[in-house]
């Protein structure tokens, strides 16, 4: 019996308004909304709607855009990482080319030691080594702006790699200005 007791002591203590009286939410409202025209009020709830409903239209045709941007982006960001995987495809060096700017480099770490090569290294490694198996899986891509960092992991014949590219926007390419690997054991 107490705990009804203070329970019907809660509901009316939620019924007193800060000076004490009493009076339900409902006469409140009445009172509230009975001043504004019932024009302004469907008015504002059409005005509200048609400005959410603009809104969603406009998010979902940009998320649609962005979305698209983001597709061409990374095909364009992956165009290169293709061409070096089909010069080790091909056994061809010049494959590789377009895919590297003249100024990049290649580097690993050999017996805990720095080895960092002119790309030339590579490109003269494909064109030395017969055609092979050759594949890759994207492992992370992230871009901001007109730079872009791709982490790969690639197959060449029986040998695995960790690759972490960075590139960079030439124009309308994406040029790959340095490439690290890590052989995978």
């Amino acid at each position: 019996m107490p705990d009804n007791h203070k329970q019907n002591d809660l509901t009316h203590s939620a019924k007193l308004n800060a000076d004490g009286s009493q009076k339900s939410s409902r006469n409140i409202a009445k009172k509230l909304f009975s001043s504004i025209p019932t024009v302004l009020v469907f008015s504002a709830l059409t005005i509200g709607s048609l400005l959410i409903s603009s809104q969603n239209s406009y998010s979902q045709n940009n998320k649609k855009e962005v979305m698209q941007n983001n597709q061409e982006q990374k095909d364009g960001i992956l165009k290169p990482i293709e061409l070096y995987v089909e010069a080790g495809r091909k056994g061809d060096g010049n494959i590789a080319k377009p895919a590297f700017a003249s100024t990049a480099t290649m580097s690993w770490s050999e017996n805990g030691e720095l080895k960092s090569v002119p790309i030339q290294v590579l490109f003269d490694g494909f064109s030395a080594a017969k055609p092979m198996e050759a594949s890759y899986k994207l492992i992370t891509l992230d871009v901001e702006g007109n730079a872009a960092i791709v982490r790969i992991e690639s197959q060449f014949g029986a040998d695995k790699y960790a690759d972490m590219f960075t590139l960079v926007k030439d124009g309308s390419d994406w040029k790959i200005i340095s490439k690290i690997y890590q052989v995978i054991k």
